[in-house]
């Protein structure tokens, strides 16, 4: 099943890792590691996740060679064989790149796009409009837009996000800010749900500890780096189900026990923890968990959660 629609695009969508092999010491031109990306997708998917994100931030796509970004994303659809619906990375700080990776993504399957803002180059909120627009009429793919100022330096105003969301191939929005009650874009994310309402718009929480919250606005799901983790997406998975059920006391609850999840997630930039979750080398310039400030500790940390709370990572850290 594609996603089309934004009624579509509901519930938990883990942003894939892209595992690599140990096959270059300086971490320049690393193979996939495609055996460990395989069983990663499958552990998942028995998770019961909703759909699955290949080739976004998490999974090292500025880094990736654009072969490696088409490889993978093309590993992912066959290797899922339909079983939950793609939605794949394109996006780019230059339009006409995107364009060309969307086309090149196009003639492998007909799947929704996640694409960014213009990251470096900081476009004003006529130039994302036009990027995004132009993008819509020179593909005519499906579009999710993503919204990350503290990775781009560059933030979606909810005008601009509520214009985007008439045009019918821009069906989503990733919202990467801090939108919980009392925080700086809490009003302009509810205003963009609530003003989008009579279009096929779907907003979804980019925020792992916040996936509750953007329920209660309005929102209809999750992109999640910390979902890569089996035994976390059950939790967003069981969250998720809870919601639609209006089992809310039981939905605070899972969101709490999400919490060392998303903490060990983020103990440094995304993907870097994940990394060592996976007992896969980075491309630079990332380097590993234990070559951090105080790496020793925090990667002891990092397998002391994955022995008591995620065993299913254990696997992957037979010499551990």
């Amino acid at each position: 099943m594609h996603i089309t629609k934004a009624s579509q695009l509901t519930g938990v969508f883990p942003a894939i890792f892209t595992p690599l092999l140990n096959n270059d010491p300086k971490r320049l031109r690393n193979s996939v590691d495609y055996e460990k990306l395989g069983l990663m997708i499958d552990d998942l998917i028995a998770e019961g996740i909703h759909g699955i994100v290949p080739v976004g931030t998490t999974g090292q796509s500025s880094t990736l060679t654009h072969k490696q970004h088409l490889d993978v994303i093309k590993f992912t659809l066959d290797h899922v064989n339909k079983r939950v619906p793609v939605i794949a990375g394109a996006g780019s700080n230059c339009t006409r790149e995107s364009i060309e990776m969307i086309q090149q993504i196009l003639k492998i399957a007909e799947v929704p796009m996640l694409c960014v803002t213009g990251y470096y180059n900081n476009p004003s909120q006529e130039g994302i409009e036009k990027h995004f627009k132009t993008i819509s009429e020179e593909t005519g793919a499906k579009i999710i837009m993503y919204n990350v100022p503290g990775r781009t330096a560059n933030y979606i105003h909810p005008d601009t996000a509520i214009h985007l969301a008439e045009d019918k191939n821009i069906i989503g929005l990733k919202q990467a800010v801090e939108f919980r009650i009392g925080e700086r874009y809490h009003e302009d994310t509810l205003r963009i749900i609530q003003e989008t309402q009579e279009h096929d718009f779907a907003v979804l929480s980019g925020e792992d500890g916040a996936f509750i919250d953007i329920l209660e606005m309005g929102g209809k799901g999750l992109i999640s780096a910390t979902a890569n983790i089996p035994e976390a997406s059950r939790i967003f998975v069981d969250l998720f189900k809870a919601f639609g059920q209006q089992k809310f006391e039981s939905c605070d609850d899972l969101q709490d026990s999400a919490r060392d999840f998303v903490e060990m997630t983020f103990c440094r930039k995304n993907p870097i923890p994940l990394g060592t979750a996976f007992n896969s080398p980075l491309f630079q310039p990332l380097v590993s968990v234990r070559e951090t400030s105080r790496g020793d500790e925090a990667e002891a940390r990092i397998m002391k959660l994955i022995r008591e709370k995620a065993p299913s990572l254990m696997k992957y850290h037979s010499q551990k």
